[in-house]
């Protein structure tokens, strides 16, 4: 029998079920003696749909399921049999079966059950009989289930309508709130942008990374070939190359630092309060503080700052820490453009120049700032607000200060546009509600 299952306990199992009860003791016997009996653990499958029938299954400990998908059709426990279309055809399943806890089940093939038929032919009838008597059963339980089953969704698809109604309701109010709304928000927009941003930084962050663990590797190679140097000489070569890799690392770390940042600002809502401003004084400190801040690598440069500030412009209620982040990304990506035309020697005669004009009417107050610097190609210049874009040179910009600058103008209610012509010029025009 097997798994310490006796026959006797089969016998026991067989005896309480109703439709077995009037066999006689002999017929039991050889039906228990028949039986494969078989252990399941918990979740394990015991007919998978498709499979062909070959046997019947007495569950002896234990509950299963009967199921298609995840769709439940009946639970059966101890004493119960199941699969009797098995024993008239080999035709696939239409139903799985697994055990819902560690179960044991026993299971009568086909040929055994017609041999058992054959040994006890008085019987035979009351063994179709019991059979067929299982089938109906089986089916009125499954069809009732259906049936509660059917109902309950039934329920659960008017209680879904009536959420979904309700959503629907408080997502037209919602979206009407935003559209009287939607002009004061400035960080809020970048929320929908994060998968791109996400993937952007993955990239911008690789090199710079890179550059970091190569440099660290090199340098521990270094280590080992400063403690075999055999000379001061040697010694001093080896510990000057550590400073360069460490002065290196501490750049590209740096580097990364950086982009890390521009991340969470570029993602970050605003929640600064609109003040009075004088937008020619924060022109002023906004442009020294960018030229101060010039790398500090090679050659700095001079650069012509030119005024034509309108006098008694009117002060615009603005986020004062968002608006200086806007001219400070201007003034920085124009100082970075003359710089770069100034030291590509190509033009001895070429000097620097950044021009700073802002005028009013009636509605607005425009700001320009234009440099001489190296321009942007027509190719490129309608894809420098974008997130990640930058025409700096790989490692020297994040490609996100246009892209924030952007949305915060608008949020502002303003707009902000450029004019470029390569290698002569390239025009930020500020334009912001009095």
């Amino acid at each position: 029998m097997g798994n310490n299952i006796t026959t006797d306990r089969c016998k026991d199992i067989i005896k309480k079920v109703d439709a077995f009860q009037h066999l006689p003791e002999n017929v039991l016997n050889d039906i228990a003696e028949k039986l494969n009996v078989v252990q399941y653990s918990k979740n394990s499958t015991i007919i998978k749909k498709g499979d062909a029938g070959n046997c019947m299954y007495l569950i002896i400990e234990g509950k299963v399921k009967i199921h298609d998908a995840e769709t439940v059709i009946a639970e059966m426990g101890e004493g119960n049999f199941f699969g009797e279309f098995s024993l008239l055809d080999d035709e696939p399943r239409s139903m799985s079966v697994t055990a819902i806890v560690d179960s044991s089940l026993g299971s009568i093939s086909q040929n055994d059950f017609y041999n058992l038929l054959n040994q006890h032919p008085h019987t035979t009838r009351d063994i179709i009989k019991t059979l067929i008597g299982r089938l109906r059963l089986q089916n009125s339980r499954m069809i009732d289930q259906m049936r509660e089953r059917a109902e309950k969704l039934e329920a659960l698809v008017q209680e879904r309508t009536t959420d979904l109604q309700q959503k629907n309701k408080e997502l037209e109010e919602t979206l009407s709130e935003l559209q009287k709304t939607q002009e004061q928000l400035v960080m809020q927009e970048k929320l929908a942008t994060l998968g791109q941003l996400t993937a952007g930084i993955a990239h911008e962050i690789k090199n710079p990374l890179n550059f970091v663990n190569n440099f660290a590797a090199l340098s521990n190679d270094l280590i080992e070939e400063l403690l075999e140097a055999k000379d001061d000489e040697e010694r001093e070569e080896v510990i000057q190359a550590l400073k360069d890799n460490l002065a290196r690392i501490y750049q590209h770390g740096k580097r990364a630092d950086s982009i890390v940042a521009s991340m969470m600002m570029h993602a970050r809502e605003s929640s600064g309060e609109k003040a009075p401003t004088d937008i020619n004084n924060m022109l002023n400190e906004t442009m020294n503080l960018a030229y101060h801040g010039m790398p500090s690598a090679g050659t700095k440069i001079g650069i012509d700052f030119v005024k034509n500030m309108e006098k008694d412009l009117p002060e615009l209620n603005v986020i004062q820490q968002d608006i200086n982040r806007v001219f400070l990304n201007i003034f920085t990506n124009a100082i970075h453009a003359v710089r770069e035309r100034a030291m590509s020697g190509e033009d001895p005669a070429y000097k620097p120049q950044i021009t700073i004009t802002t005028h009013s009417d009636n509605k607005n107050v425009t700001i320009s700032i234009k440099d001489n610097g190296i321009g942007i190609p027509d190719l490129i210049r309608q894809k420098i607000f974008n997130p990640f874009f930058t025409t700096k040179p790989t490692g020297q910009g994040t490609g996100l200060g246009l892209s924030i600058s952007f949305d915060i103008i608008k949020a502002h209610g303003g707009n902000l546009v450029v004019n470029s012509k390569e290698k002569e010029f390239t025009n930020f025009i500020v334009t912001l509600p009095r």
